[in-house]
């Protein structure tokens, strides 16, 4: 029994629509064909419908905040542990919140900074530029880092990147975190596989049996590394 946990974000889908997957994603989903896909990814529930693929067991997304069951249900046991987390960052959430805003008028970045809440509460802030900008996004993410770390609650938050934008969420959700506990309820013997093109998720392909990277992906190159066609 193979099982994926796999990012689309830059394996099968590009929501910019700047790249062309379509050659990778119909390679990948070949080669993954007797697989069982676990999204692992910062997409919501709605998001993910624009996937071109059926993930029919357990999706772990928005950062690794939310856990759905094989039957498309919230894991109780990991909503409580994420509403746990809400409320212990609520206040830094909100502030964070305010300084994206602030950071994006007073530089004139044209992003779009909203708030998902879940269950009431702050859970994540998203800066996104309409035309994925990535100058815009470099100066929003320098900014919070910047911001975070004069804040006394610097510990509390972290700045997430993917193809989608920025999102300022809790520390304690990570999705190696996730999907740590969706492999505990894993049946034993199952060998498993990690996809991803993105640098954030090397903790999550850590803990599978075995990875898959893009050649062009940043994962293969280390900070540093020169390019290279250089």
């Amino acid at each position: 029994m193979l099982s994926a946990f796999l990012n689309p974000l830059g394996t099968l889908y590009d929501p910019t629509g700047d790249t062309d997957l379509a050659a990778l994603s119909d390679g990948l989903l070949q080669l993954l064909g007797d697989a069982t896909l676990i999204p692992v990814t910062g997409l919501s529930e709605e998001e993910l419908l624009s996937v071109p693929a059926a993930f029919t067991s357990w999706q772990v997304l928005a950062h690794g905040a939310v856990v759905l069951t094989p039957d498309g249900e919230e894991d109780p046991a990991w909503r409580r542990l994420t509403r746990e987390t809400q409320a212990e960052t609520e206040g830094a959430l909100a502030l964070a919140a305010q300084a994206a805003t602030h950071l994006n008028a007073l530089s004139q970045l044209g992003l779009d900074v909203t708030v998902t809440e879940r269950g009431g509460r702050p859970l994540l802030v998203h800066l996104r530029h309409p035309h994925g900008l990535a100058l815009a996004l470099d100066q929003a993410q320098a900014g919070l880092h910047d911001w975070l770390a004069d804040a006394p609650f610097r510990q509390d938050l972290r700045v997430a990147r993917d193809p989608l934008g920025l999102t300022v969420l809790p520390s304690a959700i990570r999705p190696e975190r996730a999907v740590n506990y969706v492999l505990s309820e894993w049946p034993a013997g199952a060998v498993t596989v990690g996809v991803s093109a993105l640098p954030d998720d090397r903790a999550f392909l850590a803990l599978c049996d075995l990875a898959l990277v893009p050649g062009q992906s940043p994962l293969l190159h280390a900070p540093g590394d020169a390019d290279p066609e250089e």
